[in-house]
Order: C-alpha cells, then structure tokens, then sequence
C-alpha cells in the first residue's frame, strides 16, 4: 500500500494550529522548487533528514483516531512528488480531512490530489521570483500562480492565501500587483516575517522585520478592495 508513497522526513504527531479548526497530524516532505531566503525548514528543503516509516505514522493516526481529525502535508514543496496524490488517498481512508500547504507553481498537482482544504504561498509579485531562484520564467510564474489561485477561489472558505511579508523580498508595491488577481479569495492572510528562527540564508536572521504600520498599510491594500484579509503571527 506504501509502495507509491513519497519519503515523509518529519511530522508533529498533532497539531491544533495548521489545520483549521481540526488537530491534525502535519507530515513533512522534503525538497523545494524555490529558495526562500526566510524558509524555516532548511533541512527538509535540503533533504537532510531520514525519512520517517509510513506505518510509523499510520500507527499513531490510527491510535488517535479519536483526537485526530485532519492531516496537514508540508514541506519543502508537497507537489513535487509524484506519489503525493497516493498519499492524500491513503489518508482519507483512514477518515481524515487532507490539507495541503504548497507554493502553487505545480497546479496540476492539486488538481490531482483534490484536498480537502488548501493554502497557497504566494511569495512576492511574479516579476520577483527569480530572486528566489525560481525555475520558472516571470510570464511561468504568473500563468501557475493564476491558475492556483483560481483552484483556491473555487474552493472558497476551505482555502487561503498566506503572503509572508519578508523585507527585500515583498512590498506594498508587491500587494498591489497581487491585489487584482486575488479578488475573489475568501481569505487572504499577510504572516509576519519571523528573525528569530533558523533560516535557510543564515543571514537573512540579521533582516528587522516590518512594523506594525508598514504590515498595516500592506493588508490595507486588499481590505480597501474588499477583499478578507488579516495578519497573522
């Protein structure tokens, strides 16, 4: 049953904070198409971690399945593997709503994998990807970009938004050319840009984060477009 399943190199038995409203195990896979400077899963992107035992992981879902409700599947970047659809099936046997965190620039893969809930990363403004050593051309970026977002608006209050507001990265500039193209997202959510955790670019620990007035003014561009958005920590 595991045969086609991706390597799982890390997991936090439950969580009640990545998944909405549900405790969820949240399982980790490792590698990324992108390099953020800020990421604070440096070994699971660089692939440095053993790979956890699937029926490890079945076990304890399994002897939970009274507390654990949901299944949150991270990384590194979930799409990149080709079994990732496999494993979605594999949870939803055991009775559990699947959430899948992810970049968006593999689209097709969502649309394979169907989650039950979905949160889409969007980094910066298309024209700015290449700063994170993005694989794909600006005019890629922008068509992959555009046609996750979409999957999030059809799935409505079951999908999100998350911009992570890293200086020199992202701007108010930026969430103006993001603003049009996320009209229609139920939920928008600008996270705070966090120093004090490890990093991929060590040095990127050195970077202040924005004020509260600056991350203020950013949300403000979508709320004053009608569009729901917060901050979240």
């Amino acid at each position: 049953m595991t045969s086609e399943i991706p390597a799982i190199v890390g997991w936090t038995k439950t969580s009640f904070i990545d998944y909405p409203g549900r405790p969820a195990a949240l399982l980790f896979l490792p590698g990324c198409n992108l390099r953020c400077p800020y990421c604070h899963n440096p070994g699971v992107v660089n692939g440095e971690h053993a790979e956890i035992p699937f029926d490890v992981i079945k076990d304890h879902i399994v002897k939970r399945k009274n507390v654990i409700e949901g299944a949150v599947i991270s990384g590194g970047e979930p799409t990149l593997h080709p079994g990732l659809a496999d494993l979605c099936g594999v949870l939803k046997t055991f009775g559990l709503k699947v959430k899948i965190d992810t970049n968006g620039l593999e689209p097709d893969a969502l649309i394979d994998c169907r989650p039950d809930y979905l949160a889409v990363d969007v980094k910066t403004a298309p024209e700015k990807y290449r700063l994170l050593n993005s694989p794909y051309s600006e005019r890629e970026c922008r068509e992959r970009l555009s046609k996750s977002v979409n999957i999030v608006k059809s799935m409505g209050k079951d999908a999100e938004i998350r911009i992570t507001v890293a200086p020199g990265i992202v701007g108010g500039g930026d969430m103006e050319r993001l603003r049009d193209e996320l009209r229609g997202v139920s939920k928008v959510f600008i996270q705070r840009f966090n120093p004090n955790r490890p990093m991929l670019d060590p040095a990127y620990s050195l970077i202040a984060p924005y004020g509260e007035d600056e991350t203020e003014s950013m949300r403000a561009v979508f709320s004053d477009a009608g569009i729901d958005c917060k901050i979240r920590d």
